[in-house]
């Protein structure tokens, strides 16, 4: 049988075409886009989150060119404040949970609270890579920061402290045509969320939540994926 070169070269354009079918429809599916855990004591509603602290957020956005990635920070910290303000529009609207204001001297101000905070945040990072390796184990509350976080002295009227990560890819105009043509990961932005206790440092929620297409002109697509992420989460008493 004669196969011709136009044939030839559609088969494993469709083939790769079909890898990155099924590469959307996992990560958009129920289970990877919208994984979320909760500490027991939250499921059956010993503890309450009704008061939330939302720490700058840390997401950064990568720009992929025929050239390759390129770093965006200045789209990174827009997307983060984006990304710290859809996340407590959400809590706020879905789940009745108030965002109280960061302290000042949190940002500037007082040297040692900024230290205690970005001590935190790099502790909780730590704390992430165990996280991400068994993610179930937050259901079974094994995760805490301890009560060290008692020194952040934060508002005392605080449940919980919001800690937010996340990364993503911008595709330039090229890069997707050449996705179309021969295959490649889509833009995208995933997030890796985690609720603290703001009295004895446990981990009371994880979750991680993806979209699909440019992370920084995503508004609508941004809520919808957070609201699935916070699912679970029952709404403050």
């Amino acid at each position: 049988m004669t196969m011709t070169l136009k044939g030839a070269t559609k088969r494993p354009i469709r083939t790769l075409h079909l890898v990155m079918l099924g590469f959307l429809v996992v990560i958009i599916s129920e289970p990877a886009a919208h994984a979320q855990y909760l500490h027991p004591k939250v499921t059956n509603k010993e503890t309450a989150i009704r008061n939330v602290i939302i720490l700058a957020a840390k997401v950064t956005v990568l720009r992929d060119s025929m050239k390759g990635p390129e770093g965006m920070a200045g789209e990174s910290e827009q997307l983060s404040t984006r990304v710290e303000d859809a996340v407590g529009s959400v809590l706020n609207d879905k789940h009745g949970v108030k965002r109280l204001t960061r302290p000042a001297s949190s940002v500037e101000g007082d040297p040692q609270q900024k230290y205690d905070v970005a001590d935190f945040q790099t502790k909780f990072d730590e704390l992430l890579l165990r996280i991400v390796k068994k993610k179930s184990d937050v259901k079974k509350g094994r995760f805490s920061m301890g009560d060290e976080v008692l020194n952040l002295n934060l508002d005392k009227s605080a449940d919980a402290i919001v800690f937010i990560r996340g990364q993503g890819k911008k595709l330039t105009s090229g890069k997707q045509t050449f996705n179309l043509l021969v295959g490649g990961m889509p833009a995208y932005l995933k997030l890796q969320i985690g609720i603290v206790d703001a009295h004895n440092g446990e981990v009371l929620l994880y979750t991680d939540p993806i979209l699909v297409g440019d992370p920084t002109t995503a508004v609508a697509r941004l809520r919808a994926a957070l609201e699935k992420g916070f699912k679970k989460l029952p709404p403050a008493p």
